[in-house]
């Protein structure tokens, strides 16, 4: 399953148009910058699953509040830095043609978003099987490999 797949069961595909509405996209780019964003984020998320705790990386996602701070508040976490939501921004930018200020805008929502319905899928009755499955990159049954090659690219930095 993939991360959008997540956020479109959680927040119905309005989600995502909402969050058109909000950057000055159409749903259609939305969608296609969504799609640009995923991998990071989803990449981000797996490695903050494997060293941190969902929970507490879904209290920065609540429902309460600005969603846009509660997004940077999640991408600090996933991503340590600015400048790597930055760059993040600027390659989805050089994928979709669509302008590095909007997705640097929608980027911290689509994060709050996603940091939310991977912790919620968590905390389901299925949500540890759902969890390893969101792990398992490459569908093989087995999230450790996934997880030990994420940690490799992490530490050849």
């Amino acid at each position: 399953m993939s991360l959008i797949d997540l956020i479109t069961q959680a927040g119905g595909t309005e989600a995502i148009d909402q969050l058109a509405a909000r950057v000055g996209l159409s749903p259609e780019q939305a969608r296609s910058a969504a799609a640009a964003l995923a991998p990071a984020l989803a990449g981000g998320l797996r490695q903050h699953a494997q060293t941190g705790d969902l929970t507490a990386l879904a209290g920065n996602a609540g429902s309460q509040g600005d969603l846009l701070a509660q997004g940077n508040a999640v991408l600090g976490q996933i991503f340590g830095s600015k400048d790597v939501s930055r760059t993040v921004a600027a390659d989805a930018a050089t994928k979709t043609g669509i302008g590095v200020d909007q997705l640097k805008l929608l980027l911290p929502l689509l994060a709050s978003l996603a940091a939310g319905s991977v912790a919620s899928k968590a905390g389901t009755n299925n949500g540890l099987q759902g969890l390893l499955g969101f792990l398992d990159q490459d569908g093989d049954g087995n999230p450790l490999n996934d997880l030990a090659g994420l940690a490799g690219k992490f530490f050849a930095r």
